[in-house]
C-alpha cells in the first residue's frame, strides 16, 4: 500500500502572507523609530501614516494567512470542492482527450483522470516564478495517485497554446486565465482555449470572470464569447453553500463565476 501523499499545494502563495508580513514589520519598525523624531507637522503625518500602514499589512498578512489554510487540502479544502463544482458542470462521456490549462499542481487533471478512467488527460501549466507549484510536483501527484500512465504534464502558454485545432474532446480550466500575463485579451485568450476543442466539444471554464479590470462587463464578454460557440451559459459560483463567508471578498473567490458550453 502506498502511503505517500500528494502535494497539491494551495491556489494562494505563501509569498502572499510572508510578504505583508514582513511589510507590517517594516512599518511597525518605523512607527517606534518615529516616536524619536522631534515633534511637528511632518514627523505627525509620518507617525500616522506608518501606524496606519503598519495596521493595513498586519490585517492582511492575518487575513490572507487564515484564507490560506482555509483552502487547502490541509484544511476545509474548499479546492477541492471547488474543482468538484467544476466537473460539475462537465457533460462528458469520458471518450477521447481532455485538456487542463493552467494545470497547476495537478489536482483537476488527476481529478479528471480519475473521474474519467478511460479518457487521455493532458495538463498544461507555464509553472512560473511565484508560484507554488511544478511539473515534477504534478508527475510525482500522479503516480501517488495511480494514474500517471492516463496523464500527461507539458509547459506551455495559455496564450499560444501548442497543439493543432481540434486536439481536444474536452478542455476545462479553474482560476488561471486573469494570471495569464502574456495575453491582456482574455477575449482572445478563452477564444484560444477554445480553439483546441473538437467542434461539438465541452468546456468548462472557472474564473474571476466578475473582476472588472480582467472582464468589463461580463455579460458583453459573454456575447461575444457566444459567437464562436453553439452553446454558451453563464453561472455566478460566488454563493456557492461550500465557500464560507470569510472568503466571499475579491481577494480570494469573491469574483468567481463560470462559463460552460458546446464548442
Amino acid at each position: 500500500m502506498n502511503y505517500e501523499k500528494p502535494d497539491y499545494s494551495n491556489w494562494i502563495s505563501r509569498r502572499i502572507p510572508q510578504t505583508a508580513g514582513a511589510a507590517g514589520g517594516v512599518f511597525i519598525l518605523l512607527s517606534v523609530l518615529s516616536l524619536f523624531i522631534k515633534n511637528n507637522f511632518v514627523s505627525n503625518i509620518l507617525r500616522i501614516v506608518f501606524a496606519f500602514l503598519a495596521a493595513f499589512f498586519a490585517f492582511f498578512a492575518l487575513y490572507m494567512g487564515k484564507a490560506r489554510r482555509m483552502p487547502s487540502y490541509e484544511g476545509k479544502k474548499i479546492q477541492d470542492k471547488v474543482l468538484d463544482n467544476v466537473f460539475s458542470y462537465l457533460n462528458w462521456n469520458g471518450n477521447g482527450k481532455l485538456l487542463d490549462i493552467g494545470c497547476g499542481s495537478g489536482a483537476m487533471t488527476i481529478k479528471a483522470a480519475k473521474k474519467f478512467p478511460g479518457a487521455k488527460i493532458v495538463g498544461t501549466d507555464y509553472w512560473g516564478i511565484g508560484w507554488d507549484y511544478s511539473k515534477d510536483q504534478c508527475e510525482n501527484n500522479a503516480r501517488i495517485e495511480g494514474v500517471e500512465q492516463q496523464v500527461t504534464f507539458l509547459k506551455g502558454d495559455a496564450a499560444n497554446l501548442e497543439f493543432p485545432d481540434g486536439s481536444f474532446d474536452a478542455a476545462v480550466s479553474n482560476f488561471v486565465f486573469h494570471e495569464v500575463r502574456s495575453q491582456p485579451d482574455k477575449l482572445a485568450l478563452i477564444n484560444e482555449a477554445l480553439r483546441v476543442i473538437k467542434p461539438g466539444g465541452i468546456f468548462v471554464f472557472e474564473d474571476i470572470f466578475y473582476a472588472k479590470k480582467h472582464y468589463g462587463d461580463i455579460e458583453e464578454f459573454v456575447r461575444k464569447l457566444s459567437e464562436n460557440v453553439t452553446e454558451i451559459h453563464f453561472i455566478d459560483t460566488r454563493q456557492c453553500e461550500f465557500v464560507p463567508g470569510f472568503l466571499r471578498t475579491p481577494m480570494v473567490l469573491g469574483n468567481m463565476a463560470l462559463i460552460y458550453g458546446i464548442k
